[in-house]
């Protein structure tokens, strides 16, 4: 992926991955060729064995705008008489959506660095992420109910109330209200809130204490997490526990561990 797409994919030595919201002069809005690159970009980080973590980003000002209301496809929305049917409009849906599908079903944690505003469906590429760091440029909204849509798109009555709790998601998302960034850290929706020039080195900073673990227990933590929060029982979570427990404790990767922690000891 080069410069000039709309979504920018580099690959770290230290086993991070960055991905990149490439449109600046639109705030990273959303379109369909932004949606493709952006399935692509996650799809590579998928089928890397070295990354270790992911950092999802946005160029410029931004981090993204949601829905491109300037775009071809909103103006097509806009019309009395819409050229595109329903079955049609509902298959764009679906694939906007499954991008957070896509993003959840990475194997390392992911890492959204919100730059600035971070809106509808941006809002929700935020969401997906495993852990959000924030500089004090940032902003949230769930846009959609003020231009007649439904606040629920991408995800995000599924995670918002699971992250700030269910009466909190109720009120951004029928007032679509825009919350700033201290608010947000203060609901518990940002893990760590920096100066915006501090933003990036904050994000690769907790993105190298992540993959500085051992990669096989920060991915079956990542599984028990993601299962631990819609676990039908804690007996059912302490089976799974019990079991990836097991599983990891066959790996070389615990003795390695260990030896390492010996040695620090022994200095």
């Amino acid at each position: 992926m080069g410069p000039n797409d709309t979504v920018v994919l580099e690959r770290r030595a230290d086993g991070v991955r960055l991905i990149t919201l490439n449109r600046p002069d639109r705030l990273n809005a959303i379109t369909n060729e932004l949606v493709e690159d952006l399935h692509d970009a996650l799809e590579e980080v998928v089928r890397d064995d070295a990354a270790r973590a992911v950092i999802l980003t946005g160029a410029g000002r931004g981090f993204c705008a949601g829905f491109d209301l300037k775009s071809d496809m909103a103006t097509d929305a806009a019309r009395a008489e819409r050229e595109t049917s329903i079955p049609a409009a509902y298959k764009d849906q679906r694939r906007w959506a499954d991008l957070i599908t896509h993003i959840r079903s990475v194997r390392v944690p992911v890492i959204a660095a919100v730059n600035g505003p971070a809106a509808g469906g941006g809002f929700a590429l935020s969401l997906a992420c495993d852990l959000r760091v924030a500089s004090t440029a940032a902003s949230f909204l769930v846009a959609n109910v003020k231009i007649g849509l439904s606040g629920g798109e991408m995800g995000i009555t599924y995670f918002l109330p699971r992250v700030v709790g269910s009466g909190r998601a109720a009120e951004l998302t029928l007032t679509g209200r825009k919350i700033g960034a201290e608010e947000a850290e203060r609901w518990g929706l940002v893990n760590r809130l920096v100066e915006p020039d501090e933003l990036m080195p904050a994000a690769y900073a907790l993105a190298a204490e992540i993959a500085a673990n051992p990669p096989f227990a920060v991915r079956l933590t990542k599984e028990m997490i993601l299962f631990g929060v819609d676990a039908p029982s804690l007996e059912a979570t302490q089976i799974l526990e019990n079991r990836t427990q097991s599983l990891a404790g066959q790996t070389n990767e615990i003795a390695e561990a260990i030896e390492r922690f010996r040695s620090k000891g022994a200095q």
